[in-house]
């Protein structure tokens, strides 16, 4: 975690100016084209959610931007983050779930196949949720297959000015092959501009990945 320099660091201004914001935040809904992910997923019996959540992962790590953090009121790149994403047990309510970054999917898999099953069994505020929820270093994700979203507001805390991203997926439109995702990001350390180079890199990571599995299943 280092500190970013406001005297070399070109969004100093917008920093400074959308700090005094009741509500810094800003919200983007969309839709990404997920090329062949989910018929490749489906031949190679993975499940599609994880694919795209690695894909996310992936973005993640490859745009600065999105592991910029406030922390004592100066802006920080954490320079690695997590996903905290939610998943639905079986009384269908929610857990948070903290899953393990990997360099392939077949290791995001494995890796986080037991982390879920072990905490989709525990109480929503568990010892493991609470060991982390304080950190800086995550992405907040939802998703929630049951709506074609086109709009979304979070709940927040009083005072919540981290800069950490929140994501939220829909629906997944199978007949064009495309994810609805909101993104809400803090202004001071994001533009519009930044979430428009973060989708395509969640894009490329996607493609690579069609590219990957197809090679896999042909094997």
């Amino acid at each position: 975690m280092k500190t970013i320099d406001l005297s070399k660091w070109e969004r100093a201004e917008h920093f400074k100016f959308y700090q005094h914001f009741e509500d810094p935040n800003f919200n983007l809904v969309t839709s990404v084209d997920t090329h062949t992910l989910y018929a490749d997923a489906k031949a190679a019996n993975i499940s599609f959610t994880d694919c795209y959540l690695y894909c996310l992962s992936q973005a993640l790590q490859s745009c600065d931007f999105m592991r910029f953090r406030i922390v004592d009121q100066l802006p920080i790149d954490v320079e690695k983050v997590a996903i905290s994403s939610t998943f639905l047990a079986e009384d269908k309510t929610f857990r948070f779930i903290l899953l393990d970054n990997a360099n392939t999917v077949d290791e995001f898999v494995t890796k986080n196949k037991e982390k879920k099953q072990r905490g989709l069994g525990q109480p929503l505020l568990s010892d493991d949720f609470l060991s982390y929820s304080g950190n800086v270093d995550l992405v907040f994700v939802s998703i929630l297959p049951w709506f074609d979203i086109s709009g979304f507001k979070h709940a927040r805390h009083n005072g919540d000015n981290l800069g950490i991203p929140k994501v939220v997926f829909g629906k997944f439109n199978i007949e064009e092959n495309r994810l609805p995702v909101s993104i809400e990001v803090h202004h001071g350390l994001v533009d519009g501009y930044h979430l428009s180079l973060f989708l395509n890199e969640f894009f490329l990571n996607i493609i690579a990945l069609c590219e990957y599995l197809r090679s896999k299943n042909n094997f």
